[in-house]
């Protein structure tokens, strides 16, 4: 069971190296490569074997999670262009934009608990997911362009987006139970 653990992540998976990604091919690719090395078909192997396996498989599904997620995959991109991230010191230092988002949550927090909050909480989702495309659509030609410094700051700023389509969600989930 030969398995290179160094291939990027595109590679694994016969996609070529872009922020776009062909999701269908992916799974594809992705359930193929499971198929072939799952634990399940390995254990009557030794435990070299199967440990092996488990770690493909592990593998596998890091580099999934990874290519489907948008913020994940632009960060990918980034460092396999050489440009590292610290979880505990990289934020944006982007001062209205983290006002905005702070302004947003606050939003999101004082919608009313009617059928009116609803609506509110609609405009304001695709409110940021507009906001979100248009920081992808400018993280793709900032890469494209080689800026990798300008694009890191716009995956720095992809992260909050993630949290505020949670809280969007939980907002929107309370409410629906409160009208059922």
């Amino acid at each position: 069971m030969p398995f290179d653990f160094s291939r990027n992540y595109f590679d694994l998976f016969g996609l070529a190296v872009d922020f776009n990604v062909d999701r269908s091919l992916l799974n594809e690719q992705y359930q193929t490569l499971q198929g072939q090395h799952h634990p399940d078909k390995f254990v009557q192997s030794d435990d070299a074997q199967r440990r092996l396996a488990v770690q493909i498989t592990a593998h596998l599904n890091q580099a999934q999670d990874t290519l489907k997620d948008e913020h994940a995959r632009a960060r990918y991109l980034l460092t396999l262009r050489g440009v590292s991230f610290d979880k505990e010191q990289d934020t944006t230092k982007d001062m209205d934009f983290l006002m905005a988002q702070m302004e947003l949550r606050e939003q999101i927090d004082e919608v009313s608990n009617d059928e009116q909050g609803l609506d509110h909480l609609d405009k304001l989702a695709r409110q940021a997911k507009q906001q979100k495309n248009d920081l992808i659509q400018r993280y793709q030609e900032l890469l494209a362009d080689n800026q990798l410094e300008e694009a890191k700051e716009l995956v720095l700023k992809l992260q909050f987006f993630g949290r505020l389509q949670s809280q969007i969600s939980a907002k929107q989930e309370q409410l629906e139970d409160q009208f059922l």
